[in-house]
């Protein structure tokens, strides 16, 4: 098996282990792509990235997948700010990779949105702010969500990898 299998694998594995454990989907793809890769993530990061699973409309799979190819090729304020060069180059290299990824959600889910996925997964979507449906949503289908994170950290190490 080639490096770069095996850290997609690796990926992969952490992104169906970690979703037990942080219950979000955003932060745990995010800290599957980073443990993967050896990227530090801050507890300010993680913080924002709770916001981003469900409600926010997106998938968290995605979500945290943007966040953590962000992560690898992004720059601090201050060089952002000062070098459109640099701004150019960096804001290149994030969209082609994230692309990549929001086309394998496009081909596997039908879409990247929460309710796109939801209902390719279970048939129908569950509106995640009204209580009976968020106490329905994790009393079941949340083991189907472990493939949604699995697959978003899969898929953005191996763009990663091959943007690199």
């Amino acid at each position: 098996m080639s490096e770069k299998s095996e850290l997609i694998e690796k990926a992969r594995e952490l992104g169906s282990e970690y979703l037990p454990v942080y219950r979000e989907c955003a932060p745990t793809t995010l800290l599957a792509v980073a443990d993967t890769l050896n990227m530090k993530v801050s507890d300010d990061l993680f913080k924002a990235m709770i916001g981003l699973s469900g409600p926010s409309g997106g998938c968290g799979g995605i979500c945290g997948a943007t966040a953590a190819i962000g992560l690898r090729y992004g720059v601090n304020r201050e060089e952002f700010v000062k070098d459109s060069e640099t701004r150019g180059r960096v804001g290149g290299k994030i969209l082609q990779t994230v692309k990549a990824v929001r086309d394998r959600f496009v081909e596997t889910y039908g879409g990247y949105l929460c309710y796109d996925v939801q209902k390719k997964l279970f048939g129908r979507p569950f509106d995640l702010l009204i209580p009976e449906e968020l106490e329905a949503f994790y009393e079941g289908p949340t083991e189907k969500c472990r493939q949604v994170t699995e697959n978003a950290a899969g898929w953005a190490v191996g763009a990663i990898l091959e943007t690199e």
